[in-house]
């Protein structure tokens, strides 16, 4: 059985994007910086560098396609602490995709799935995220290339912020507020992932994978203009006293976020959206569980 490259499989995607393809039976090329931990059956663990050409090469022979999920993100830029600097993203985020579709032309591989961000979203300001913004607008135009000139079934993914923070934290930034798009939980970000790999009939897109919203412009100004809680509750008025509670988390202003597109083209489910993480979170409060 021909392998499915999985790269950056070392993080909370491509580690929970490794496990779920192996436990149903797939056999994956787990490639990462660092030989990623994975001691799954039919899961071959690979230390290499796809910002080498010739790397990138060698880890894609012989497989059937590849999720290239390994970049550098915004916690990894020097105003957030992080280390890398300007060119260590180029050179992983951007010669990193160029390699990685250029080994899926180079050796036949029809299929790629590419970790894509909302951070392109800030194309032509670079004013938050900068270079890793950068980086993925020009990781964009790399996959249309190899589409368009090659051949290479793309489909890149245009994650919001996930595995971060505590549970509250996470439910309550599915209203949004950050910088980063609204929240969405890790799970649902591996079964949009795996959905894209799977999926056999699109040729190219590029698509958002966030927590869907459903509020309309009307109810977004009601929100900033201060109702915060009464907006809210004529929503889910059996949660009231949550959104009182935890006023406090609430975000300055709130943005609906449409994900038609990607759940109809993708045929994917977001099982945990804000009702679920209102009533899981009522449920944990009930019963004296942690709000970690």
């Amino acid at each position: 059985m021909k392998p499915i490259v999985v790269t950056g499989a070392a993080g909370t995607l491509g580690g929970g994007v490794t496990r779920k393809l192996a436990e149903r039976g797939v056999a994956v090329r787990a490639v990462d910086f660092e030989r990623p931990n994975l001691d799954l059956d039919g899961v071959e663990c690979v230390a290499a560098d796809t910002s080498d050409h010739s790397t990138a090469l060698e880890v894609a022979e012989g497989a059937q396609s590849i999720l290239h999920l390994g970049a550098y993100h915004g916690v990894h830029l020097p105003r957030n602490d992080g280390a890398k600097s300007e060119r260590d993203f180029f050179d992983a985020n951007v010669g990193g995709t160029f390699n990685m579709l250029s080994a899926a032309a180079e050796h036949g591989i029809a299929k790629v799935t590419w970790a894509s961000s909302v951070v392109v979203y800030e194309r032509g300001t670079w004013r938050l995220f900068g270079i890793y913004s950068l980086s993925k607008v020009l990781g964009e135009e790399i996959c249309a290339y190899y589409n368009r000139e090659h051949g290479v079934r793309v489909i890149g993914l245009r994650y919001g912020t996930f595995g971060f923070g505590s549970f509250l934290d996470q439910g309550f930034g599915m209203l949004g507020g950050l910088a980063h798009g609204n929240v969405i939980f890790v799970e649902d970000v591996v079964d949009g992932t795996i959905a894209a790999a799977e999926n056999d009939r699109i040729d190219f897109g590029m698509y958002d994978l966030q927590t869907p919203l459903p509020f309309t412009p009307e109810e977004e100004w009601e929100y900033l203009r201060g109702s915060r809680i009464e907006m809210l509750s004529k929503r889910w008025p059996q949660h009231t006293a949550l959104f009182e509670r935890f006023e406090h988390m609430l975000p300055r202003e709130i943005k609906s976020v449409r994900m038609h597109r990607t759940l109809s083209d993708l045929g994917m489910t977001v099982r945990h959206d804000f009702p679920w993480f209102l009533d899981e979170l009522a449920r944990r409060i009930d019963a004296g569980e942690s709000l970690e």
